[in-house]
């Protein structure tokens, strides 16, 4: 995968890594620190076990993404897949609880969310169609 495409497709998986990276850190450093967001608590009570697992599931993630960026395209496509699978069901959990969001956050805070993971979701799935699309040479 190379010129623009690449670029492109390998720019979005580097942030993916970083942002992954980045918030499963912050999470095993804090977990109760990052649950202490009405939109990641939603006024449920705290779980340490849980909010471990998923900052190590974070950090584990920043991984295969980060070295997707200087792999063969189907090792980037793989990455992009599974990461995609992540993002795109996330949105939709939360999208399930939006009332229970919308209970325990302001309208605002909730829409931001939603917005933040919705473009999460459009953008790994733009970024893995575009990997799929145009000339293999691997």
């Amino acid at each position: 995968m190379t010129g623009t495409r690449g670029l492109v497709v390998r720019g979005g998986l580097a942030f993916f890594a970083v942002v992954s990276g980045v918030l499963g850190t912050w999470i095993l450093v804090s977990p109760e620190g990052f649950f202490s967001f009405p939109w990641v608590n939603l006024g449920m009570p705290y779980n340490p076990h849980l909010m471990l697992d998923y900052g190590a599931m974070n950090l584990a993630a920043a991984i295969p993404l980060a070295v997707a960026v200087i792999s063969a395209p189907l090792v980037v496509r793989a990455a992009l897949a599974s990461y995609t699978v992540w993002t795109v069901a996330h949105l939709g959990i939360h999208w399930h609880l939006r009332a229970h969001l919308a209970a325990h956050t302001s309208e605002g805070q909730a829409g931001v969310l939603l917005a933040i993971l919705t473009a999460g979701a459009v953008i790994s799935l733009a970024l893995l169609v575009l990997s799929l699309t145009g000339p293999r040479r691997e």
